[in-house]
């Protein structure tokens, strides 16, 4: 049988049961508590870099679908579970899938005091071990110490298209659709507003102006909003694209990008906010909303920006989770509308950018 280790940055060992490939990963250990929606975290961009912990603990039972992936390919880096089916409804056992994707896994650990451990003390740098020989913790150890973090390195890179991908819709309008590592989620229902020009992170203003927009998306992603490749490329061609008076509309990642561009700062959540039951109120009518969520850093409150409104708010933390500018057509949310897995509560935005295409057209 096959030996699962995984080494935190802090000394902590488990020691576990290995599934999947033989292989060492490296990335920061993060925790989704979502209790569904496993084939869609394996492939989410937003998870580059990182080893996920699920703490839902049978992992696997109703298979693998290829129409629910969010992306093409497996984006975590390793995987940790309390235990993996043995079996599945559509007969796609989950050892299968993961020897398929090259995706390690450690499973038969204490999970629940894994996720309490980065709970209390945050997300860590981490090493995933699946061996069928003895494995040299020391060793591990010391080479983690010298590794940097995983947000050191240009994760958006990885994930983001490396050419424009046309999506045709239904109807004339285009938006341009900046992609920092976009859910296929995201792309399915702003087809049904538009057709969308997917482009690179790092396209210029120049560039994106050519394929005359409606509108501007900014995607989902992973790392750091503050890495310096991503204020040097997507930041600097948004602050362009603001003053030209584009429509906007930040998801995610894309929601903190707005805000640098604004001028306000971002920071690292201590174990961030990946699951689909997180509540969020919308100040505009008061009402809470159950939103879908995957990201590790936030907007900072205090801003001496007064054109910015900031009108949701998380209720388990007050971080904020949305804004809109009081005079530009600008707006972004923290949290994911299309859901996918999650609730579809807040699918409605959608339709609400794309309300803001149709009056500035009309010249309202």
């Amino acid at each position: 049988m096959k030996k699962g280790i995984l080494i935190l940055e802090d000394g902590t060992v488990f020691r576990g049961d290995g599934l999947g490939p033989v292989k060492t990963v490296y990335g920061e250990l993060v925790f989704n508590t979502a209790m569904t929606g496993y084939e869609e975290a394996f492939t989410d961009p937003s998870y580059a870099g990182q080893i996920l912990l699920l703490t839902y603990p049978l992992i696997g039972n109703y298979g693998f679908n290829i129409n629910h992936q969010e992306s093409s390919s497996i984006k975590i880096r390793g995987l940790v579970i309390k235990e993996p089916a043995s079996f599945s409804t559509n007969n796609k056992k989950i050892e299968n899938y993961l020897l398929k994707n090259n995706l390690p896994c450690i499973w038969n650990i204490d999970t629940r005091s894994l996720t309490l451990r980065l709970r209390y003390h945050g997300t860590m740098k981490a090493i995933l071990v699946v061996s069928e020989k003895e494995v040299n913790i020391r060793k591990f150890l010391k080479m983690m110490k010298k590794k940097p973090h995983p947000h050191s390195e240009n994760l958006v890179k990885e994930v983001s298209c490396k050419s424009v991908i046309f999506h045709r819709g239904k109807t004339s309008r285009k938006v341009v659709l900046i992609d920092c590592g976009v859910k296929k989620s995201i792309i399915h229902n702003l087809l049904k507003y538009s057709s969308v020009f997917q482009v690179p992170f790092n396209t210029s203003f120049e560039e994106i102006k050519k394929l005359k927009p409606d509108g501007i998306v900014i995607s989902n992603g992973p790392g750091d909003p503050s890495h310096p490749a991503i204020l040097d490329s997507t930041v600097k061609t948004l602050k362009r694209l603001i003053e030209s008076k584009y429509p906007v509309f930040g998801i995610c990642l894309g929601h903190q990008i707005i805000g640098l561009a604004f001028g306000l700062k971002t920071y690292k959540l201590v174990f961030g906010h990946r699951g689909y039951n997180h509540p969020v109120k919308f100040l505009e009518n008061g009402r809470v909303y159950i939103t879908s969520q995957n990201h590790g850093y936030a907007i900072v409150k205090e801003t001496r920006n007064s054109d910015l409104i900031f009108d949701w708010f998380n209720l388990n933390d007050g971080t904020v989770e949305g804004m809109r500018h009081r005079a530009l057509p600008v707006f972004s949310v923290q949290f994911h509308p299309e859901g996918a897995p999650g609730p579809y509560d807040t699918l409605f935005i959608f339709e609400r950018f794309f309300k803001l295409i149709n009056a500035k057209a009309s010249g309202h």
